[in-house]
């Protein structure tokens, strides 16, 4: 026998002890239960017509144990009546008897017909048709039977009360409405019925219990129904479950290997990302431009367009280091790159060249933009206010392509600018151009 047919025989056997154990509680009454009124749970009162333009005196004897009403009933009022009102509740939230099937009554009748009849009525609460201030307006569920003496307990099915016929007409209840209702009883009345003659009548209630299941038999067999289908369920999940386990371990060490490729994929980026980004101001270095430099210069050559070049160099930052320590110079250089990235525009390139220099390559711009980019910068890194009020200034130095001038000597160029810059005072912009430096060649050899 296969590991699955076990399993389908325990899960077969399981059910079936379940199911049959369960009906068989249901037929033995574990599921009973009942609810007994009693003092603990209501209050009571005598009621007769003397509410209603009768004359019907009342008395109402409680011993502990049993309730008895008397009444002297007069023929006074269209309708004589006399009766007990035992109220379930006090305001608009009663108790719900629907979930009981039959109510027992023990009651010992004395009146002058023999077997004279009583009613028992459930007064039920509905805000669609009750209003508490109009008491007539419970709905009257209602059963009529003839106690007698010394009777025992009668257990009547509650499909036996019926919606007394003159309320549904006074207040005009749609037919919707109109059947038996006790989801909401607040208020029970036993009392005498239909026309009686003029007399004393006495009324014993030793016994009023309502009882049901706290599971009705349709929900059991619907809980039966919905186990199985559950266990069918659960049971082909459970096989689907384990057919995918083979899959599962492939899949599993193809995530593996997944998860090996992207942390070694990871690891490489960071690793390209560490050769090609500065580690202290986070701005490219110069193996993240060497490629793009080759291609920038020769399609400059090639198309004649403008490419320049703006060399930066922070003022005496040796003595920023010497006088502040090297960790006030990392923080200066970062705030510097951070500044000079913030001016910049997305097709310029912007690098730290080493150390304190830093490089700006525009792309299609000549010296009449570049120059005055460079002004620019200047003011702005001399106008900043840097840490601890430490006063910072850069000497830069302007340089563009000319002809098919390679990149060391455009380099060149604006290195000599930038030394201009330094030996002219620092905190400046100079500029070299093949024509100027052309110029001052002829001036020295006339010279």
């Amino acid at each position: 026998m296969t590991k699955l047919t076990r399993r389908i025989r325990l899960a077969v056997y399981t059910l079936i002890i379940v199911t049959v154990s369960s009906y068989l509680c249901y037929l033995s009454g574990v599921f009973d239960t009942e609810l007994v009124i009693s003092s603990k749970l209501t209050s009571f009162k005598s009621i007769d017509d003397s509410d209603y333009d009768g004359s019907t005196k009342s008395w109402l004897d409680y011993d502990g144990h049993s309730l008895t009403l008397e009444c002297n009933i007069t023929d006074v009022a269209r309708w004589p009546f006399c009766g007990v009102s035992i109220m379930l509740s006090n305001d608009s939230m009663g108790v719900d008897l629907s979930k009981y099937h039959s109510i027992g009554l023990e009651l010992d009748y004395k009146s002058p017909p023999f077997s004279e009849r009583i009613r028992v009525y459930l007064r039920n609460f509905d805000p669609a048709y009750s209003d508490l201030r109009d008491p007539l307006s419970l709905k009257y569920n209602s059963i009529e039977f003839s106690p007698g003496m010394g009777s025992g307990l009668s257990v009547i099915p509650m499909q036996a009360f019926q919606v007394l016929s003159w309320w549904i007409a006074d207040y005009e209840i749609p037919i919707e409405e109109s059947g038996q209702q006790v989801n909401n009883v607040i208020e029970i009345q036993v009392s005498t019925a239909g026309k009686i003659i003029p007399a004393n009548y006495k009324l014993k209630i030793k016994s009023l219990v309502f009882y049901g299941k706290w599971i009705s038999e349709a929900s059991l067999l619907k809980f039966n129904v919905l186990m199985w289908l559950a266990a069918a369920g659960a049971f082909l999940l459970l096989e689907y479950f384990r057919l995918q386990g083979n899959l599962k371990s492939v899949e599993a060490r193809r995530n593996e290997l997944r998860t090996t490729n992207r942390a070694l994929f990871e690891r490489t980026r960071r690793f390209e990302e560490l050769a090609y980004r500065d580690a202290l101001t986070g701005t490219k270095n110069r193996n993240a431009v060497s490629a793009w430099l080759e291609e920038a210069i020769e399609d400059a050559i090639i198309h004649g367009s403008a490419f320049s070049l703006i060399y930066l160099d922070i003022d005496h930052f040796k003595s920023i280091n010497d006088r502040y320590g090297h960790l006030k110079g990392d923080e200066i250089l970062k705030a510097f790159a951070k500044l000079l990235e913030s001016q910049i525009c997305e097709s310029n390139v912007f690098v730290r060249w080493g150390g304190e220099e830093f490089i700006i390559f525009c792309p299609g711009e000549s010296l009449s933009y570049a120059e005055p980019f460079a002004q620019h910068l200047r003011a702005v890194v001399e106008s900043n206010q840097w840490t601890d009020d430490l006063p910072v200034t850069c000497s830069i130095g302007v340089a563009e392509l000319t002809g098919d001038e390679s990149f060391e000597s455009l380099l060149d160029r604006a290195d000599s600018a930038l030394y201009a810059a330094k030996q002219g005072g620092r905190n400046r912009v100079e500029v070299k151009s093949v024509r100027l430096e052309y110029i001052n060649k002829r001036i020295s050899s006339l010279v």
